[in-house]
């Protein structure tokens, strides 16, 4: 329940963090977009007053050549005087490339450019305009120059005769390119378009230029065009589109010119107005999950710290139970010595006198050999409870395996035989041969116990040295680095443990034999190991076998007395030393 509820807290400190930050990034995007609204919507303000006011101030132009027309009607065609003053008033105009005057036949009667060609212009959308009354001023659709070769558009008043009869009209070829050339000089950021187009859509002018576009009618995917649609709502406004010309999405602004035909289109992209948003938004990210990973990590350590509090105080409460159950052991073991001592003593005095009693003899003799196993017994269990001195030198184990290997045959046998797999130049371990001996030797019997008795021929029993290349960690928390332990390895194909057995294995007095089994020759055998600083470790599965391996510390030049002389070790007894080892972790 604690680990649930560390869980959870985490999870709602890194859940809060997202959330906040990612609240935070998405009012901070919308505060970008907004932005981009309105700076797209003024620079297109700006641009549509400052293109109506070419245009103005050509229509002020024209309407002053239509009416010095209509007072001189006799002007003679191509009049230097009058086609100077063109020149003159073209200076005055910069978005205009020429200024003409074309007769009610079509061809033009007056230019400020020299040596035009003389072609008939009856079919210009800005000539046909103005042949009815009335029409004012004509703004016509993009027309490529007949003379120069370039795009303009038309401006166009009527010239009446004195009678107000057609006369002709007075036209301007406004410069598609001059747009062209001011729209790139206000230095828009990268990937954004400002666009002069028609209210139909039709394209006059775009930077960055699309000279093949010009002149066409732009739409987007199945002829949808965005601005169409806005205009049909209102006359300024914006709204976010993929670009009709390159796809790319942007903000646009448009404003279409008062009783004009034209509007200015601002695009900003949104890839540009989003890029410092985007490295917010990878900062924040870098944050929170920086932040998930710390609550993670601070949720991680608190609970292993209350694992291994948890793990400290159980292994705490066996040691102190193992501790208890060694001063009850040493107690009892040492009343019921006693006994049989004097039990002992009654049978000898009693096999004197009956000395000439057959029956008697043996009854007594039973006896005796009773109270030798108990007394053997009993020494298991003050061995356990107090254990003696370990009498450690340096033991070449594939040298002592080798000599045991007819003794280990006859404990194995008819059941099993034995086969040693020992690895060559191990180096001398440190131990105590005798017991050593002992605990090997209980190893093969416990594996030979454990393999089943129906199955047909003698099975193997696997003993294996090796140098440990591996990180052991014992139960109780110490680590057997690699390199500085020989494994002596006892496997065999038995039925296995069950892992609830697997676990208590190497307790005192627990055992699987039942009545047959005393349950202390794996203590034993862990406690020897154990007092030389090594380990045991066990690897068993249901119908895999079992193997056990003993852990013998490397013995190290000058670690003790280098002649082969043996050197006492007198280690704390094992009981009291796991529960000492344990309260110093729980402190």
């Amino acid at each position: 329940m604690r680990r649930i509820a560390l869980i959870l807290v985490a999870a709602a400190v890194c859940l809060l963090v997202s959330a906040v930050a990612g609240v935070s990034q998405w009012q901070d995007r919308a505060r970008r977009v907004e932005a981009a609204h309105r700076e797209a919507a003024t620079l297109a303000r700006v641009l549509a007053e400052q293109t109506d006011g070419e245009i103005r101030a050509t229509d002020l132009v024209l309407l002053s050549i239509a009416e010095g027309l209509r007072r001189d009607p006799n002007l003679p065609e191509h009049d230097p005087a009058f086609e100077d003053s063109l020149r003159h008033l073209l200076g005055h105009l910069p978005a205009v490339r020429a200024l003409f005057v074309i007769g009610p036949d079509g061809f033009i009667l007056q230019d400020s450019d020299r040596d035009t060609p003389r072609r008939n212009l009856a079919d210009r959308d800005y000539f046909e305009a103005q042949i009815q009354p009335g029409r004012g001023l004509f703004i016509g659709q993009p027309l490529i120059s007949r003379s120069v070769g370039t795009w303009f558009i038309g401006l166009s008043r009527r010239v009446e005769t004195p009678q107000g009869g057609f006369a002709g009209v007075a036209a301007a070829a406004l410069d598609v390119r001059y747009f062209e050339h001011f729209y790139g000089e206000l230095g828009v950021g990268a990937g954004d378009v400002i666009t002069l187009t028609t209210r139909d859509g039709t394209l006059v002018a775009r930077q960055p230029r699309a000279d093949h576009l010009v002149g066409e009618r732009l739409t987007g995917p199945g002829g949808r065009s965005p601005l169409r649609e806005a205009l049909a709502q209102s006359p300024a406004g914006s709204f976010e589109a993929p670009s009709a010309v390159d796809g790319e999405r942007r903000i646009f602004a448009y404003r279409a010119l008062d009783d004009r035909p034209l509007v200015v289109l601002v695009g900003l992209s949104l890839d540009r107005v989003l890029a410092p948003w985007r490295r917010g938004v990878a900062a924040a990210a870098a944050v929170a999950t920086g932040a998930f990973a710390l609550a993670l990590l601070l949720a991680w350590a608190a609970m292993r710290h209350a694992r291994g509090e948890a793990e400290a105080k159980m292994r705490l409460a066996e040691a102190e139970k193992l501790e208890a159950l060694g001063r009850v052991t040493g107690g009892v073991a040492h009343d019921f010595n006693n006994l049989l001592q004097a039990m002992l003593a009654a049978l000898r005095l009693l096999g004197k006198r009956v000395r000439d009693d057959p029956d008697a003899t043996q009854l007594i003799e039973q006896g005796l050999a009773a109270i030798e196993r108990g007394r053997g017994l009993v020494g298991q269990l003050l061995g356990l409870a107090r254990p003696q001195p370990v009498e450690a030198r340096a033991v070449d184990v594939n040298a002592l395996l080798s000599g045991m290997t007819t003794l280990l045959s006859n404990a194995a046998a008819p059941k099993a035989r034995v086969k040693l797999d020992l690895a060559p130049d191990l180096p001398p371990c440190w131990a105590d041969p005798s017991r050593l001996d002992a605990a090997i030797l209980n190893l093969v019997v416990n594996a030979r116990d454990a393999l089943p008795p129906e199955r047909a021929g003698p099975e193997t029993i696997r003993i294996s040295t090796e140098i440990c290349e591996e990180r052991i960690v014992s139960p109780d928390g110490r680590r057997l680095e690699p390199g500085h332990f020989v494994c002596v390895t006892v496997r065999d194909r038995g039925n296995g443990m069950p892992p609830e057995v697997r676990r208590r294995a190497l307790e005192p007095f627990f055992t699987t034999k039942g009545e047959g089994g005393t349950g202390l020759g794996l203590a034993q055998v862990y406690a020897f190991v154990r007092e030389l600083g090594g380990d045991v470790r066990i690897d068993s599965e249901p119908g895999a076998g079992t193997a056990v391996h003993l852990y013998l510390p490397i013995h190290e030049p000058g670690a003790a007395a280098d002649d082969g002389s043996a050197t006492k070790v007198r280690p704390a007894r094992l009981t009291r030393s796991l529960a000492h080892a344990e309260r110093k972790g729980a402190a």
